[in-house]
């Protein structure tokens, strides 16, 4: 993935955060969970982050606190899982290999939002991310979901960089998204990159309006925004194929945020 700089003293913020390891935060795996997103500007998380620093813990893996995910998603010929959520259908699936980079992990996964405003993430481990489906893979599609894993393939590249922060009291994460670059699977496209833009996910197993996660967006003025990092994806990478209109209002309200006239173009195609 394109190395950029993002501003540095997030890093600094970091390491005055008390660490957990990968094997602690499991703990708090969090598969079956209420989510809570909002978008905000790159250069607003190094405030944020120290504001949260007294009530978390950051992830920390071969002694880096900031990490590398690369993911592939499935879809259909006909953009199946993009267009469900575009038309805002509940119980929708996402497909997707995902590897985390520092720690040298491999998982194909399946999201689940159900009609509760729930998402339920089932997993396994594999050796690498695939190009086409395994059995195994395929089985646990057949085992949990209506799909049919034949009509899948690879669709889009999601990589980006996460802070990840485990609340040292409650049962939450907040994951932190930035550097997000898209990329066509199967084509020798220059990424496309989000400047200025960051995504950050609330977890819990319960909504809690008293996160201070929560509550410290709240203060900032940055509110919720349903918003899914493959949908951009798709809407970045397939100009002109894939119908948007049920995102625009979104597409601005995120062109606004970040300052970025690429997703103000989005909207208007």
């Amino acid at each position: 993935m394109k190395q950029t700089n993002y501003p540095p003293s997030i890093q600094g913020i970091l390491d005055g955060l008390v660490p957990i390891s990968l094997m602690e935060m499991d703990r708090v795996s969090l598969l079956d969970r209420q989510d809570t997103k909002v978008v905000l500007p790159v250069e607003k998380l190094p405030a944020i982050i120290e504001r949260l620093r007294p009530y978390y813990r950051v992830l920390e893996t071969d002694g880096g606190k900031i990490n590398q995910y690369h993911s592939l998603y499935y879809d259909t010929e006909d953009w199946e899982s993009y267009r469900e959520h575009h038309n805002q259908r509940k119980n929708r699936y996402k497909i997707r290999y995902r590897n985390y980079v520092d720690s040298d992990l491999n998982f194909f996964e399946i999201k689940h939002k159900t009609n509760k405003n729930r998402t339920i993430k089932t997993r396994i481990k594999t050796d690498a991310i695939k190009t086409q489906l395994g059995l195994p893979e395929s089985n646990l599609l057949i085992d949990n979901t209506p799909l049919n894993p034949f009509a899948f393939k690879p669709t889009i590249w999601v990589n980006y960089k996460r802070v990840t922060l485990v609340g040292k009291n409650h049962n939450e994460r907040v994951t932190i998204d930035f550097e997000i670059e898209f990329e066509r699977y199967n084509t020798r496209s220059t990424p496309i990159g989000s400047p200025g833009l960051a995504i950050m996910e609330i977890k819990q197993e319960r909504f809690n309006r008293k996160s201070v996660a929560l509550r410290t967006l709240h203060q900032e003025r940055i509110f919720p925004i349903r918003v899914s990092k493959y949908c951009l994806g798709v809407m970045s990478c397939c100009n002109g194929e894939i119908k948007r209109n049920g995102f625009k209002n979104k597409l601005l309200r995120i062109a606004k945020i970040t300052n970025n006239d690429f997703y103000r173009s989005l909207a208007e195609c």
